[in-house]
């Protein structure tokens, strides 16, 4: 009984710990690169650095793309960590890059950044909304208008029927 019991802890039972611990670094590495600026934008205009508000957003999201970006500003510097910097935030790095170098306001152009994301994804929206009644066309066709048409004429239809065969139901 108790081989039983024991063969079914380990078949069913919890998971081991280092499987659960790959799964959730599976989830933290992938970066949302909107977040990711959010949270350096909020660290900028609180009055921190560039590579300190990096690192901010880098702790916060648990980004291993933010923290290779983060060493190599240590080694490097920043406008080249950040110009040499793949990956999902390579737009915005390459803007701050520019920025950087330039000597222009980083906290503009991570702002201005942020509204363009924003601008696109509300016209990827709108694209899609201005779409959806061509695509409803179909269904609604093949499966409202047949109800439509038997609600309507249903009843007129078996009237007819009920007068033609009249006797013989």
């Amino acid at each position: 009984m108790t081989v039983l019991v024991t063969v079914l802890l380990v078949l069913v039972g919890p998971k081991p710990r280092a499987k659960v611990l790959l799964r959730r670094t599976k989830k933290v590495t992938s970066l949302d690169v909107d977040a990711a600026a959010r949270l350096m934008l909020i660290g900028m205009t609180a009055g921190l650095p560039l590579a300190a508000a990096i690192g901010l957003a880098a702790d916060e999201l648990g980004s291993v793309e933010l923290r290779h970006v983060i060493r190599a500003s240590k080694i490097h510097g920043v406008a080249r960590a950040l110009a040499t910097a793949t990956g999902p935030s390579g737009p915005l790095f390459r803007r701050l890059a520019r920025a950087h170098m330039t000597g222009a306001s980083t906290v503009g152009t991570v702002a201005a950044f942020i509204a363009d994301r924003r601008t696109a994804r509300r016209t990827e929206t709108l694209e899609k909304l201005r779409r959806l009644p061509v695509a409803l066309t179909v269904p609604l066709t093949l499966l409202i208008l047949p109800g439509f048409i038997i609600l309507t004429l249903g009843p007129t239809v078996a009237s007819i029927v009920r007068q033609l065969l009249g006797g013989l139901l």
